[in-house]
């Protein structure tokens, strides 16, 4: 039941995944992913987010070129100044707040 709970709070959040290319140093995309939980982290209850690779099938099918943050797998935005304005609308826009 508890499960079951859990499943559907995460369901009814927004799908964030934060693509960086994981295969080299994290000095290439540390501060990048520093920024980003700085916007993310005062809607944490809304959000359920996902770090993913820069250098896979999923995001060459989604043409990313740089570290990017896909919203609900539609919205793409490369820089968190970006996700920073977005964020709250999409968030609004789907009554999460």
């Amino acid at each position: 039941m508890v499960q079951q709970e859990s499943e559907l709070q995460k369901e009814n959040k927004l799908k964030v995944e934060i693509y960086v290319p994981l295969n080299v140093c994290a000095c290439q995309w540390e501060r990048f992913m520093n920024l980003v939980f700085q916007v993310i982290t005062p809607y944490n209850k809304y959000i359920s987010f996902d770090t993913k690779n820069l250098d896979s099938e999923e995001a060459r099918r989604l043409n990313l070129h740089g570290n990017s943050i896909v919203i609900d797998g539609n919205e793409i935005v490369t820089t968190s100044f970006a996700l920073k304005k977005k964020l709250p609308e999409i968030l609004k826009a789907k009554g999460l707040i």
